[in-house]
C-alpha cells in the first residue's frame, strides 16, 4: 500500500472508529518510574492507525536567560508560553513514521506532531522570536519526557466487514502530573484522516505521594515542617550508620 497524507481539514468521514484503553486509571505511587498502557480498537482496513495522548492545556511561564555583553549570563525577563498541553505524546508505525520523514512539509500539514504543535503556541510577549523560543520550549519538554513522537509496533488483525483491529501500547512518563488525559486514535488512508475516536484516562497520586501532594498545596507550613524534620531525621541516621567512629577499634 502506497502511504500518503494531505491535511483535508478537521472534518472526518462517518467510519466508525473506536478505541479502547488498558488500564483507563494510572496510579502514581512513591516508587512510579513511568507506565506502559494498552491502546486498542478497530479501524478501516485500508488505514494506518496513530495514537496521540494529550494532556489539558495551561500557561506557563518560564524564565528568558541570555548573555549580557557576551559574558554573563542572566535572566532576561519571563516568557509565557499560552495554552500548551501538560503531556503530548504521538505514536504511529513505520509506515508513517517513514512518510513524516520524506514529506515533512505534507506531515506538518496534517496538524499532528511537535512541529505543527510549535506553530500553534501564543509566546508573550513577541519579540519576533517565536520560532527559536518554540524551539527551546519542545525542546525543554522533550528532555524531561513530557512530549515525544516515537514510532511504537503495532499488530493489525482482520475483523471482516472492512475493518481490521489494532493494538499498541503508548508510555506514561514518570513525571506526568495527576489529571485527566485524552487518548485519541486516527485513522489515515489515501490523503486523508478517515476517522477518528478519543477516550479518557485518568493519572491519580496514591499512598504518600498523594498525602504528600496534599500537604504541599493545601498546607504549606505544615508540609514544610515535616521536609525539615524528615531532613534532620535523615541526617542523624546517616551520621549513625556512617559516623566516623564507625567500625573503630
Amino acid at each position: 500500500m502506497v502511504f500518503m497524507i494531505s491535511y483535508t481539514g478537521a472534518v472526518y468521514s462517518s467510519i466508525p472508529v473506536t478505541v479502547n484503553t488498558d488500564p483507563d486509571v494510572v496510579k502514581i505511587g512513591t516508587l512510579f518510574n513511568g507506565t506502559q498502557i494498552s491502546v486498542s480498537g478497530t479501524i478501516p482496513e485500508d488505514s494506518e492507525v496513530i495514537v496521540q495522548l494529550t494532556g489539558k492545556r495551561e500557561d506557563l511561564e518560564l524564565k528568558q536567560k541570555g548573555r549580557i555583553l557576551g559574558v554573563l549570563w542572566m535572566n532576561l525577563g519571563s516568557v509565557t508560553f499560552r495554552q500548551v498541553p501538560t503531556l503530548y505524546m504521538l505514536y504511529y508505525p513505520e509506515a508513517v513514521g517513514k512518510f513524516a520523514r520524506s514529506n515533512p512539509v505534507k506531515w506538518q500539514q496534517l496538524g499532528i506532531g511537535l512541529e505543527s504543535l510549535k506553530e500553534q503556541i501564543e509566546i508573550t510577549p513577541d519579540k519576533g522570536d517565536k520560532d527559536k523560543l518554540g524551539g527551546e520550549f519542545l525542546k525543554l519538554r522533550e528532555g524531561e519526557e513530557l512530549y515525544a513522537m516515537r514510532e511504537a509496533p503495532v499488530i493489525y488483525g482482520k475483523n471482516g466487514n472492512g475493518m481490521r483491529s489494532f493494538a499498541t501500547e503508548v508510555f506514561i512518563p514518570a513525571r506526568v502530573p495527576s489529571g485527566t488525559y485524552q487518548v485519541k486514535v486516527l485513522a489515515v488512508n489515501n490523503g486523508n484522516i478517515a476517522g477518528a475516536a478519543t477516550r479518557e484516562i485518568r493519572v491519580e497520586k496514591v499512598g504518600a505521594t498523594a498525602l504528600l501532594s496534599s500537604l504541599s498545596f493545601n498546607h504549606g507550613g505544615l508540609y514544610g515542617l515535616l521536609a525539615v524534620l524528615i531532613a534532620i531525621a535523615a541526617g542523624l541516621l546517616m551520621d549513625f550508620l556512617f559516623g566516623e567512629n564507625k567500625g573503630a577499634h
